[in-house]
């Protein structure tokens, strides 16, 4: 038995953010489960819990943190510490997550690191060619690596001999044989919450979804059977799609409700939906139960399973917020991204939600690589069909090239992306600022693109509350008492937020500063 320390770095973002997404570590939680499972000791240093309504500067000018400072994350370290795992989802985390671990390897220089998650796993021959500290990577899901690692750190062995992580030999990263996936996934030991300070998140309503209360996160499927060509998934959970039993989902949800008193689940699934069957034996349960709770699904899933049929018994069960993921209104366009969607049969689902009463936001997409003004207008055109239809939220997302997608080794290949370097990763964050724009769109300019950026959303919502005036009032109301009905206003709730935030962060620094 061994003293495993995981670690969740805070939130990055650029000063200009209008989101930050502020969820408890679901990932970081599932991995202690499993070590505490296997009869380790586990610590969660949970950056973002732990100091939560605290904004700071990184070392890069236009990155600001949430969470704990650096040294604040070391001090909170078990000295006693014999495998330190630091959790690298996100791309544009990377510039402050590096630091984090050169730091961690200073305080602790015997303990061996390893970083796994989305972005360790399309990254891990950059990260172990430029992070020294770093012992190995883990690469896709990480419940059975874990404890492999802990394993070997514990009796010793050779690294090669494990599968599903890379790491240096002969001074050149190499990988080992892949993992296969956890296919019982009912049989993963559930997260442990207690290791996180997760009342920071039920009090403050953070969440993925709207703030509807103390909400929890949720995973009833595991992976993605699509390749859509921007998504890095694939390379994290190959193709293969696993659901979990529904009675065991919601025997899940019951026990939040009870112990933690939520009264809302977010589904934090890559694809929630894809059969019928499914969905409705999970709302008959719910409904069976006479469980009193509100649910989301605001990743963005698919439309081919929900019907009208579907669609009521999901309000009836409590769904109030659903994502849609069409990513383009361009027929051309979704061929070229391998998005297998069909826009009509979407939008009947879509009308059919609406006449439901369920809240809708449709994710879409403008700026891919070869992709036209024809292309780019008809999807602006479609944005603006949903606002007609009573869609609440369509935000227009800027192309991102992520690691390990097919699109980011298009853009290598062509010479658009040169490098992969800390100035690649933040560029990745103007999907969330306006002040931003992509630049890898073979035929539109960056400020072109961002242009049809910032007009298409302000048509959208302009359009949407002069369709239904009477959401002017609700949001008004909804803002006056900080309560959100939509995605649209929860973003001006949370930006209102970190602006008090910082204010508040310069007011104790300045305080400090004239002592």
């Amino acid at each position: 038995m061994i003293l495993v320390t995981i670690v969740r770095p805070p939130v990055v973002f650029s000063r200009r953010s209008y989101s930050v997404a502020i969820v408890p570590p679901l990932g970081p939680a599932y991995l202690a489960a499993a070590l505490r499972t296997a009869g380790h000791q586990v610590r969660i240093v949970d950056a973002v819990g732990g100091r939560i309504s605290h904004i700071g500067a990184t070392a890069r000018p236009n990155l600001l943190y949430q969470g704990l400072s650096i040294d604040e994350m070391i001090a909170g370290m078990d000295p006693e510490t014999q495998l330190m795992a630091v959790s690298a989802m996100f791309s544009q985390d990377w510039p402050h997550v590096e630091v984090l671990i050169a730091k961690i390897a200073q305080r602790f220089p015997e303990v061996p690191i390893v970083v796994g998650g989305e972005h360790a796993t399309a990254a891990w021959d950059y990260i172990l060619d430029t992070s020294p500290a770093i012992t190995c990577v883990g690469l896709g899901e990480g419940e059975e690596t874990i404890c492999d690692l802990a394993r070997w750190v514990e009796h010793g062995g050779d690294l090669s001999a494990i599968p599903g992580i890379a790491y240096r030999q002969a001074g050149r990263p190499v990988m080992t044989s892949p993992r296969k996936r956890i296919m019982a996934v009912d049989d993963i030991p559930p997260p442990a919450w207690n290791l996180v300070p997760l009342e920071a998140y039920l009090d403050g309503g953070y969440g993925h979804g709207v703030d509807l209360g103390r909400s929890m996160p949720i995973l009833a499927t595991r992976g993605c059977p699509f390749q859509c060509t921007f998504c890095s998934n694939p390379a994290m959970w190959t193709t293969r799609y696993v659901m979990r039993d529904v009675g065991k989902v919601v025997d899940e949800i019951a026990r939040y409700l009870r112990e933690y008193r939520a009264t809302n689940v977010d589904f934090y699934d890559l694809t929630a939906i894809i059969r019928k069957d499914w969905i409705m034996k999970f709302c008959d349960e719910i409904l069976h139960r006479r469980l009193t709770l509100t649910w989301q699904l605001p990743s963005g899933t698919r439309s081919e399973a929900l019907d009208a049929e579907a669609l009521r018994k999901m309000f009836e069960a409590g769904c109030r917020n659903l994502t849609y993921a069409p990513e383009s209104g361009s027929e051309r366009t979704l061929k070229a991204i391998k998005k297998e969607v069909r826009l009509p049969k979407m939008v009947r689902s879509i009308k059919a939600a609406k006449r439901a009463g369920i809240h809708l936001k449709c994710n879409l997409i403008i700026g891919f690589p070869k992709e036209r003004r024809r292309d780019l207008f008809r999807t602006i055109w479609f944005a603006l069909k949903m606002a007609w239809m009573g869609v609440d939220d369509a935000p227009l997302f800027l192309f991102s090239p992520y690691p390990g997608s097919e699109l980011y080794h298009y853009l290598r290949s062509t010479g658009a992306i040169q490098k992969m370097d800390n100035d690649y990763f933040e560029s990745l964050l103007c999907f969330m600022d306006l002040s931003k724009s992509s630049r890898y769109c073979e035929r539109i300019g960056p400020l072109e693109l961002n242009i049809y950026r910032c007009v298409g959303m302000s048509l959208f919502y302009v359009l949407s509350y002069l369709r239904h005036p009477a959401r002017i009032v609700r949001t008004i109301r909804n803002l006056w008492h900080s309560e959100s009905a939509t995605v649209f206003e929860q973003r001006l709730i949370e930006m209102k937020r970190r602006v008090s935030m910082a204010m508040a962060g310069r007011s104790v620094e300045s305080a400090v500063n004239s002592r």
